[in-house]
């Protein structure tokens, strides 16, 4: 009797253990998926320029383009700053806060539940802005005046559409920058071609042109290329 017993408690330590595993599984997958875009429009000014005092990136579109949550969380803060103008300040579920500055208009109050993907404003030129764009900003833990838990948005954005937003002549920058996380994608030189390049890497064309989401199969110098899921 006392042996049945000892085995049916090593299986029900050997459930448990293996249920934690794939809960511990299913967090670092959750952790690892790559975030919305906050905006649609072109990437001007990357995180660390300006002599390392630019604590976020600049994605420059039309005033009263939408602005979207880049994950689900519970907005923080949403006031006027001297600063940065309209802003909207976002807690995750995640562990990190996301700011979106300099917005035209905001349309979530502090307190309020966001999903990813929900529209909580639209692009502006408010505070202390020199043309309309979205100022965007990724704090490890929480925002803090001195910005010391402040990390590379590009670094946790959905890289797939990198590409389509990247300023070209920031490019080179930007591939730089991400090499580490980003060691599945090129730099497109001139005179590379999709045909080519699809053979070298031994990827169809199209597949090329769907991991890129590129409309035809023309390339510009300076450009990144996603040549893997």
């Amino acid at each position: 009797m006392i042996d049945v017993l000892r085995r049916i408690l090593v299986v029900l330590v050997m459930g448990l253990c293996i249920g934690l595993l794939f809960l511990g599984g299913q967090m670092v997958k959750a952790e690892e998926k790559q975030w919305e875009w906050p905006v649609e429009g072109v990437l001007t000014d990357i995180f660390g320029s300006r002599h390392a005092k630019h604590f976020g990136i600049d994605i420059a579109a039309p005033v009263g383009t939408q602005v979207y949550a880049v994950a689900k969380g519970v907005v923080s803060r949403s006031y006027y700053s001297n600063t940065y103008g309209q802003v909207v300040f976002i807690k995750q579920t995640n562990g990190y806060e996301t700011v979106y500055a300099h917005l035209e208009e905001r349309f979530v109050a502090e307190g309020n539940s966001v999903a990813a993907g929900q529209n909580i404003g639209r692009v502006g030129n408010t505070g202390r802005s020199s043309g309309a764009h979205l100022h965007f900003e990724v704090h490890q833990g929480s925002w803090n005046p001195d910005k010391t838990n402040a990390v590379n948005p590009l670094a946790k954005l959905d890289k797939q559409k990198l590409s389509a937003y990247v300023k070209s002549d920031l490019a080179a920058t930007v591939f730089q920058q991400l090499h580490q996380t980003f060691d599945n994608c090129i730099l497109i030189h001139q005179g590379d071609t999709l045909s080519e390049l699809a053979a070298k890497y031994e990827v169809d064309v199209e597949q090329l042109r769907k991991w890129n989401h590129l409309e035809n199969t023309a390339l510009n110098a300076g450009q990144v290329l996603k040549i893997s899921p």
